[in-house]
Formats: structure tokens, C-alpha cells, sequence
């Protein structure tokens, strides 16, 4: 279906929404005690949009990339995890464009200057989707002339057929 809608990039929430916990940017653990709780539908959907040349981005307000980083490398691989631009608070990356900068519209806009330098796509507003749990970054998703799925944490497995019916 995101091929048909010409979706070419795909940003996606961390917390409440790869993983089914929140760690409020503070888990202590090791990042291979949260590689359980990565949703099923994750386990999926992440090599089978990078399988069809579909960009992925994660994006997040977590400072722990380096954790979400392990953690993308045991759901996919080395190879494809280092596919994956993260975007999070961790200040290693700005923004400084034109673009909208509210909820996670500056981590989309900034994996995909980084994603263009690489691929030979085109990628915009109209071309992406964002997956997320919190209803306040799809309000400013929609805002912008960006698609935006809903991932409601106690029905994760509606995200395929959420997915599905996007227009």
C-alpha cells in the first residue's frame, strides 16, 4: 500500500511505539533487556519497508541513540540498522531549515537531508509517513502536509490495518 501512495520514507516514534514501554530517556538497563519489548508488528514491518526501498528514520525525544542503535542492529541487522538515521534529543544534530519545526517535524526534516545525500530519491512532505503514540506529534505531522499513523500503545495490532487504509 505505501508503495501505491508512492511512500518513500517512513519516520517512526521509539518509546510507546518500536517498544511497547516508555523509558522517559532514562533506561539503565541493557539496551538487550528493551530488544524484548519491540513490538511484534516492528519485528516486521522494519526490514520489510527497507527491504522495498522504503527509507526509514527513528524519531525521538530519547538523548539514548546509542541504546536504540543496538537495539535497531538485533531487530534487523548491522547492515540495515546502519540504514537508519536515529533523531533524537541527544544534540548530536540540528535542523536549521525552513521547514516546520514543532513535535518531531525537525527529526523527519533532518533524516531526510541526511537520507538524500545518500539515496537518489526525492523525498517530501507528501512522500512520508509517520508512525508515532503520541497524538500532539501527529497533530503537527497533519498540520504540515505529512501522513501520519496512530499507533494506540494498548492496540498495536491495528498499525497494519491502520497502514493499509492510509490515504
Amino acid at each position: 500500500r505505501l508503495k501505491a501512495l508512492e511512500i518513500n520514507f517512513v519516520g517512526i516514534d521509539f518509546d510507546q511505539t518500536i517498544i511497547d514501554v516508555h523509558t522517559g530517556g532514562r533506561w539503565n538497563g541493557p539496551a538487550e533487556e528493551l530488544v524484548s519489548h519491540v513490538r511484534p508488528e516492528f519485528q516486521q514491518l522494519l526490514p520489510a519497508l527497507l527491504h522495498n526501498d522504503i527509507q526509514v528514520a527513528v524519531v525521538t525525544f530519547s538523548p539514548q541513540t546509542a541504546m536504540i542503535q543496538t537495539i535497531l542492529e538485533s531487530v534487523v541487522g548491522l547492515e540495515l540498522a546502519r540504514k537508519i538515521p536515529i533523531r533524537g534529543g541527544d544534540k548530536t544534530w540540528t535542523y536549521n531549515g525552513e521547514g516546520a519545526k514543532k513535535g518531531k517535524q525537525a527529526h523527519l526534516a533532518s533524516a531526510v537531508e541526511e537520507l538524500e545525500q545518500d539515496e537518489a530519491c526525492r523525498i517530501t512532505r507528501a512522500t512520508t509517513v509517520l508512525i508515532e503514540d503520541d497524538t500532539n506529534n501527529i497533530r503537527h505531522a497533519l498540520k504540515n502536509g505529512v501522513r501520519a499513523v496512530w499507533l494506540n500503545p494498548s492496540k498495536p495490532h491495528h498499525l497494519f490495518r491502520d497502514l493499509k487504509n492510509l490515504e
